[in-house]
Order: C-alpha cells, then structure tokens, then sequence
C-alpha cells in the first residue's frame, strides 16, 4: 500500500468502527475506499456485465454507503451511486460524513492539436463523463469548486464552470465541431481532461496525415476461432495488412499492433494505440458463435463501438462492408470490449464474417475478397472524416 497522505490521515483521525464491522451486509456512515490498481471499471449496477460508467486510477478515493458480498456501492452525490468490486479496492476508515476536498487550481490550455483542463486537487476520486455529438460533460465527485477559492488560469470559452459552489467539479466542453477522442490522466497532483481538436481534413483526401492504428485480432497461441482449416489470427493479420496498405495510399499515416504472428497482450493494445497518438484505432476479428447451430440465424459482418463518439464510424464502415462483400447485415452493436473502450482514439472493432459459415470463410481466406475487405474499411473510414469533419 502507498504512504498514507494527509488526506488519508484524517481520514483515519475520523474513524469511529473499524474494518471488522463492515463484515455486515450494510455499512453504517461512510467506508473509505482506496483503488487498488489502474483501469478498474465503475459500474452502474452491482454485476460484473453492468455498464461501466469509468475506469478510474490507482489510488482513487471513494467513500461507500453500502455493500454486499462482492460490491461496495459508492456515492458519488445525492441520489447517484455506482458500484464497485470489492477485490479492487482496500477498506481505509470508516467515518461518520464524507469530507470534500477544495480544488486548489484549475489552468486551462490550448495546443495545436488539444484542448486540456489541468485539475489540481488533493483528493483524487471518482469521475464520469457523459458525452453527445459535440459536447462533453465531465464530472469530478467530492471535490469541492469555489469560483472564488478555486484559482482559475487561462479560462476560454471551450469548457465552461460551475456559477457557485458545489461540492462535486461539473466541467463542461463544448464546440461546433464532433468530438474526435478524450482522455483524462493521471499526475501527481490531480488529473488533466485532454480534448483532442476535431481535425480539417483535406476534402480530396480526407485520411491524409491522420494517425490510424490497426489492430490484427488474437495473435500467437491465441488462435482466436478456428473452422475449416483456418485460424483466425491468420486472416485478422492477412486483412490488416491489407489494410494498412489502402489507408497508406489514401494519405493516413499506419500503425500495426502486430506484423507478424505473435502473441500482444490485450490491454498492450489500446495502450500502442495512444503512445502512437493515434486518432482512430480499428481492430480486425472474426466472428463465430458459442451454438454454432445459431449459424442459420446470425452470421455476415458486423461493426461494434463503446462510446458515442465512435457510432459514426462504426455506422460508416458497416455500410461499406455490406455494399462491397454482399454479406449479411449482422448491425452495428454496441459492446463493451477492451479494443472498443479507449475514448481516445476513437476506436470500433469489426467482424469481417463468420469464420464457422463455410460459404463466409471461403470468402474471407481469399487474398482476392481480402482486398475487397480491405477497400471497404478504408472508404469506410474515408466517408467517416468526409461527413463528420468537413469544414
């Protein structure tokens, strides 16, 4: 465990049960949580397939009002919760109210290429962002902002500020222009929301010079679905590369998680993609079933995304994929995946085919509808900066 900071220690002054009495299935006042690992997910329910509302980072602070005997329910501000798994998290203090903390600064930057918001605060804790087409909204919990108090540098028109006090940050973005990836980090002192500037695209080559990572599914000894001879890491990595080359030669600039068969472990992934700076990340699979007697009812190309942000582009590829391979429309899906959780890049994973449907993967093991594949992507992803991010 960390060294206990000052905030922790008061915390702990403020103890009045100790660990042994959150045995019980309801917690009396407020338990004090300590996050133990980065990326641990947030959930809008107490089940492990509940939508997660965040990832927060290792040493979040976050106060409990409630538990049962795999979650602690966390209260975020009056009348919202989420829930959290107990194995990610280590019992602090019990106390008997929350304790906000008073934001010390908030400086406000502008670069060539993102708009950022540098938090500084001794308590680090839960966050939420809620987004649209154009606006972002991010949420800080049981950080106190005082418009007076609070030293506040740099203000612009992007992001705007609560009027009064409150005892939870509400930072919102706005712009005329669709959100194109976000991010929010981890530093020392507090956090910094990163707003990447929607780019202006060249109307004759709209990819030129953007930053594209291609993600060639499994890899290694993860073979991913096998039928007929075929293992789908070969074809993932066969389309990629494929891919790749159309998206060169239509001006982006290329990254491959893996040129080779070799085994990336998945989390590595979304991670190359922002060392890179990459703006899109699309991962490339294929698709089979747990029933395959279901093979009659669900099979063709389908294209999945996370985050809003990502809809267009998911919605863009899968009309070229059905207008170039014939194949069935198996939608656009919503879907919690690791390849398709990053808010930055925008990221979408799409499944070619059906590897387990014979008539499907004779197609997408052939280097000839490879290319087809491949065209339909690229002009996917093409008509995706054409139609969001013309001037």
């Amino acid at each position: 465990m960390r060294k206990i900071n000052f905030l922790l220690v008061l915390l702990l002054f403020l103890a009045v049960s100790t660990r042994a009495e959150l045995t019980n299935v309801g917690i009396e006042k407020y338990a004090v949580l300590e996050v133990s690992q980065n990326n641990t997910p947030l959930r809008e329910k107490a089940d492990e397939s509940a939508y997660r509302l965040s990832h927060l980072y290792k040493d979040a602070i976050l106060f409990a009002d409630k538990q049962n005997d795999k979650y602690y329910r966390v209260e975020l501000d009056k009348n919202n919760y989420a829930w959290i798994n107990k194995k990610f998290v280590e019992v602090q203090a019990i106390i008997p109210e929350k304790r906000f903390e008073n934001i010390k600064k908030i400086h406000f930057k502008e670069t060539k290429n993102l708009y950022t918001a540098k938090i500084e605060t001794p308590l680090k804790s839960a966050f939420l962002f809620n987004e649209n087409n154009k606006n972002l909204g991010f949420s800080l919990f049981d950080n106190r902002f005082d418009p007076i108090e609070t030293k506040v540098s740099n203000r612009n028109g992007i992001f705007k500020l609560p009027d009064t006090i409150v005892n939870s940050l509400f930072l919102n973005y706005s712009n005329n222009r669709p959100l194109f990836g976000y991010n929010l980090e981890d530093f020392e002192k507090g956090y910094i929301l990163k707003v990447k500037k929607a780019p202006r695209i060249n109307k004759t080559r709209p990819l030129k010079n953007i930053r594209i990572v291609v993600d060639p599914g499994h890899g290694g000894v993860e073979k991913g679905a096998c039928a007929f001879g075929l293992e789908e890491k070969n074809i993932n990595l066969q389309i990629s590369k494929k891919l790749k080359r159309e998206l060169q030669r239509r001006g982006a600039k290329v990254y491959l998680t893996r040129s080779r068969d070799k085994k990336v472990p998945l989390y590595d992934r979304p991670l190359f993609a922002l060392s890179k700076n990459a703006d899109i990340m699309i991962s490339i699979h294929q698709n089979a079933l747990p029933n395959p007697k279901d093979i009659d009812k669900k099979y063709g190309t389908g294209t999945y995304y996370y985050h809003a942000q990502a809809k267009p582009l998911a919605v863009s590829i899968q009309k070229n994929m059905l207008l170039s391979t014939g194949f069935r429309d198996d939608g656009v899906n919503f879907a919690s995946f690791v390849l398709t959780r990053p808010t930055m890049p925008v990221s979408v994973l799409v499944e070619c085919g059906y590897i387990i449907r014979k008539e499907e993967a004779d197609k997408i093991s052939d280097p000839k509808f490879q290319d087809v594949i491949a065209r339909a992507i690229a002009r996917g992803t093409e008509d995706y900066m054409l139609e969001n991010f013309s001037l």
